[in-house]
């Protein structure tokens, strides 16, 4: 089985799209390896396009962070990588 394993997508949808567009027909399942969120503009279509093709998708600590998880503080992310977060959390819609 041929995988393609895709990480640290941070919400760039441009990069997303033509990483898949590169590797096709040449994988048979996408592995996701998480922080699919965070920095870039797009999470909300990110997000989308990683759970229509990802069989398999774990999360980041930048994916945690926006949901808020127990025992990841945002206080300890870098500035731009807290803003990020804090923006982030206001643009993911429920899809």
């Amino acid at each position: 089985m041929r995988v393609l394993i895709l990480s640290d997508i941070h919400a760039n949808l441009v990069a997303l799209e033509t990483v898949l567009n590169a590797a096709e027909g040449q994988y048979d399942t996408v592995w996701c390896l998480g922080d699919v969120v965070g920095y870039g503009p797009k999470p909300n279509e990110c997000t989308a396009l990683v759970r229509e093709r990802a069989s398999l998708c774990v999360m980041g600590n930048h994916d945690w962070a926006v949901l808020g998880r127990p025992g990841i503080n945002v206080d300890d992310f870098n500035p731009h990588a807290r803003q990020a977060v804090l923006w982030t959390r206001e643009q993911l819609n429920d899809a």
